[in-house]
């Protein structure tokens, strides 16, 4: 594991295109959901259509806070809320040259991969125009291994109360 940097997302910046790769590992320290978010916003920025985040931490890591950074990140206008009950929500996103969509799929409280095809998620993965985030990735594994353009991210809790660790691990 690489530390690259503890404080200052302005360090974060600069240094997180040339270090995502498909073995880099990318530590961040936040103090703050402001910070958390600025995480967010800065890897939006960097991913292309058809990237998968999954995004993996307990219960009030700020996983929800990343997404809305994120989201925001994009471009997307519309407040970003955790589909715990729906699974999934899409949100447009607007003026980006690239990417139409975000989709936010929470499958904390799934049983089994095949709800989550019922409810159509597999016409969003992979898709040129779209971006995939995905809480409890752990959940529908067998289903994100055919997939080649997905992004890690870990939150965890730090060592003081106020601290998150953010890992970001790039796959091609």
């Amino acid at each position: 594991m690489t530390k690259i940097c503890n404080t200052g997302a302005c360090r974060f910046v600069d240094i997180f295109n040339f270090f995502l790769s498909k073995h880099s590992i990318i530590e961040y320290i936040t103090h703050y959901e402001e910070q958390t978010k600025s995480v967010g916003r800065q890897l939006a920025t960097m991913v292309s259509g058809s990237a998968i985040i999954t995004l993996s931490g307990d219960l009030g890591a700020g996983k929800t806070t990343f997404t809305k950074g994120f989201s925001e990140g994009l471009g997307v206008k519309k407040t970003v809320t955790s589909p715990t009950f729906s699974l999934m929500n899409v949100y447009p996103v607007q003026d980006h040259q690239e990417i139409e969509q975000f989709v936010h799929i929470d499958t904390y409280r799934l049983e089994n991969e095949e709800e989550l095809r019922a409810i159509g998620v597999e016409e969003y993965l992979g898709d040129a125009k779209t971006i995939v985030m995905i809480e409890w990735p752990e959940k529908v594994a067998v289903m994100l291994k055919k997939y080649k353009n997905v992004i890690e991210v870990k939150i965890g809790s730090g060592e003081k109360d106020d601290q998150r660790i953010i890992e970001v691990v790039g796959i091609e």
